[in-house]
């Protein structure tokens, strides 16, 4: 996962790179990469709304579940910066962020609440090359 969520965000540099985590208890299945349609898309993100409703469909019909929701910080640290803190709409996933601020990238994930709290959860990598978020996920409660 690490490999194709890097791949991603060297590819849209210097525009942030966004995309889905479909998963099953708490791991990641796949990767699913998405259009950043923000007008300024050098610092910020909106992923294609048809997409996301495409995406969220095949994730439901595989019997996965949205584990987790990534962007990219080209030039910033892998932080929750305050506008994603406020436009973390969905408190039952995990937030991955990457930077290529340096020549490694840097990965981090993270839960966001409503009241904007952050919470940084390590970040495992398989050896079939899937992450694994070490925490219980978020209550799936609506």
């Amino acid at each position: 996962m690490r490999d194709e969520l890097f791949a991603h965000a060297r590819e849209q540099a210097p525009r942030e790179a966004c995309g889905l985590l479909a998963g099953r208890g708490g791991g990641i299945t796949r990767v699913i990469r998405c259009t950043n349609v923000h007008p300024t898309p050098t610092t910020r993100y909106v992923i294609d709304p048809r997409e996301q409703l495409k995406a969220f469909r095949a994730i439901e019909s595989a019997g996965e579940e949205l584990a987790g929701i990534y962007h990219s910080h080209p030039v910033s640290q892998p932080y929750p910066s305050p506008t994603d803190r406020a436009e973390a709409h969905y408190p039952n996933v995990f937030y991955v962020l990457l930077s290529l601020r340096t020549g490694q990238g840097e990965m981090r994930a993270f839960t966001i609440d409503p009241e904007q709290f952050v919470r940084e959860i390590p970040i495992a990598v398989e050896r079939r090359g899937l992450a694994r978020l070490l925490t219980n996920p978020p209550s799936r409660g609506h």
